[in-house]
């Protein structure tokens, strides 16, 4: 490996692993704590009583954003030495993830009217986090285009895992099956939920099994 490569994948691995973290506080927990999908009221209700929770989870998706970055550019530094041109398209993806994800959240902004004693409309403060998921959701379908040019560049690789590169084919294709079918099917609200539960472990394992890699071995250049 290059000898700048281990500094990178600590840099890369770490940054994953919070991500991973912040993102579970952020969305499995006080998103799904505050917005009740087709229920206004009751996350009008909601919002109003965790007006901190709801601030907590704008300010980590920022942090999230961030780590993005950083992991964008880690990444294509480490895995330029496979394929520079591969690992630079694969880097911009992710950046355009997140800067999809940056204008989903003025979304959120928009809501914290509501949450600084500001009242909102159902209707509004519903159509804000509406909003907000529909872009993410196009936001993922890059994201799932990253994923893929990475766990092709992880194969490509010779040193890492290549149960490591299919895992992240994997997760790759189930980001992209669950946000296209979000974006095309109608009824897919009606689904939403079981797919997520079904296809949450696939999608985690791809990224956590390369960031444990990256980690314990990239770290050290082996």
């Amino acid at each position: 490996m290059h000898q700048t490569s281990p500094k990178m994948a600590l840099m890369a691995g770490f940054s994953l692993i919070a991500m991973a973290l912040i993102a579970g506080f952020a969305y499995g927990y006080g998103f799904e704590n505050i917005y009740v999908a087709n229920d206004g009221p009751a996350t009008l209700k909601n919002l109003n009583e965790s007006t901190a929770l709801f601030r907590w989870v704008l300010f980590s998706f920022v942090i999230i954003l961030m780590l993005d970055v950083v992991v964008a550019w880690a990444l294509y530094l480490f895995f330029k030495q496979v394929n520079e041109s591969l690992s630079l398209l694969s880097a911009w993806l992710r950046l355009v993830y997140a800067a999809l994800l940056g204008v989903a959240l003025l979304n959120l902004v928009g809501i914290l009217p509501e949450v600084m004693g500001q009242p909102q409309s159902v209707s509004l403060t519903m159509t804000s986090f509406r909003a907000f998921l529909a872009m993410w959701s196009l936001g993922l379908i890059v994201f799932g285009g990253h994923l893929f040019l990475l766990g092709y560049l992880m194969l490509r690789s010779g040193f890492i895992s290549k149960i490591l590169g299919i895992l992240m084919l994997v997760a790759s294709v189930c980001y992209l099956f669950a946000n296209v079918a979000q974006l095309l099917l109608p009824n897919y609200e009606h689904y939403k939920a079981t797919v997520d539960a079904v296809l949450s472990a696939p999608m985690a394992l791809g990224e956590l099994g390369l960031a444990g890699w990256l980690v314990w071995k990239g770290g050290r250049g082996s």
